[in-house]
């Protein structure tokens, strides 16, 4: 059974909607867990991604994934310079390269484990301006986006840039910064974190993206919040939370925001209205005791949907970093279970 985390969800048409969490659920941590374990979910970093190229909907026609039970993000299209590149029918997109700094594509139709040379990574010279990037995700249009997450130093990641967005345009391939999240805390030494997780939302055309910037060992001040594509408009969802992956999911009663915690080995949601902005409480929906083994405490840092599965990548945080590889992590699949609005591990 779900276990609930109090929220209380701010009020009235001019605010900002935010789910305020209480500090009732939380647990002090080392400082050096914090900075250690978030490095590591950079060093796994967001690891190769593929997409194909989609049907889109003509002439005014819903589209099959509006309204469906599943994942929200199946209007998501390759970029446009995919094309002008050589690469028509699917790409690969990584930000976890060893020998690259930045995000890097490759042909999709290549097999995953095909040596490097094989697979023919490519990298535009903006793609490395910002330092090494972490989580990243295509909308609509095919346009990319991304943030810079540093990964075994700080040095390639000024700590100033750690709340800003870039974006691929889907027409020229040039990366620039969207915007910076406002109000977030600088970061620090004890924690030089920002952006951890990023989400797409087809219905409304939004990004929901997870930061931890200011958290500190005894203050969680982390955040999610919601960027309408349309209007750049920024607007909080889940205050006082340190979340690392996201996702959106629309089950049998509406839509939720799933979230992995930072300081929890356990898988939360909030639900969404008909806006996308959160309302009500805090769930927890599952433990990851079960995939503990011996990794310590294992954290969701991607939560990736299709239909009605839900795949979580988890992550150990109790090893070098410099061993670090995408072979560490384990990766469990669970099936929507309709009947109770939750989810039931597939063996």
């Amino acid at each position: 059974m779900s276990r609930k985390r109090r929220a209380t969800p701010a009020t009235g048409r001019g605010s900002k909607r935010a789910a305020v969490a209480s500090g009732s659920a939380q647990r002090s941590i080392p400082v050096a867990w914090l900075v250690s374990g978030l490095l590591l979910i950079i060093g796994v970093g967001s690891g190769w991604w593929l997409i194909g190229r989609t049907a889109s909907s003509e002439n005014g026609a819903v589209p099959a994934w509006a309204g469906s039970i599943g994942g929200v993000a199946d209007c998501r299209e390759l970029p446009r310079f995919s094309e002008r590149l050589g690469y028509k029918d699917r790409l690969g997109i990584s930000t976890s390269e060893r020998n690259y700094v930045g995000l890097v594509i490759f042909d999709g139709r290549m097999p995953l484990t095909a040596p490097v040379p094989e697979r023919d990574l490519h990298q535009e010279p903006s793609w490395s301006e910002a330092g090494t990037l972490g989580p990243f995700v295509l909308d609509r249009q095919g346009h990319i986006y991304t943030a810079p997450v540093p990964r075994t130093a700080v040095s390639d990641n000024p700590p100033d840039v750690q709340n800003t967005i870039y974006r691929v345009d889907s027409d020229t391939a040039v990366m620039q910064p969207y915007l910076t999240l406002p109000d977030a805390p600088p970061a620090s030494p004890q924690n030089p974190f920002g952006i951890l997780g990023m989400a797409y939302d087809c219905d409304s055309d939004a990004l929901y993206v997870s930061t931890v910037a200011g958290s500190t060992l005894s203050a969680e001040q982390g955040q999610i919040v919601r960027v309408d594509l349309n209007t750049g408009t920024v607007s909080p969802q889940v205050v006082g939370v340190d979340a690392i992956g996201l996702g959106v999911f629309r089950g049998i009663q509406g839509k939720r925001l799933y979230f992995g915690l930072a300081r929890e080995s356990a898988l939360a949601s909030i639900a969404l209205d008909a806006e996308g902005h959160a309302v009500g409480e805090i769930r927890i929906e599952l433990s990851l005791a079960d995939h503990a083994g011996g990794m310590g405490e294992p954290k969701v840092r991607r939560v990736s949907f299709e239909r009605e599965t839900m795949t979580l990548y988890i992550v150990p945080f109790n090893f070098n970093l410099r061993a670090v590889s995408e072979q560490q992590q384990v990766i469990v699949r669970y099936r929507y279970d309709q009947q109770n609005d939750g989810w039931v591990v597939v063996p």
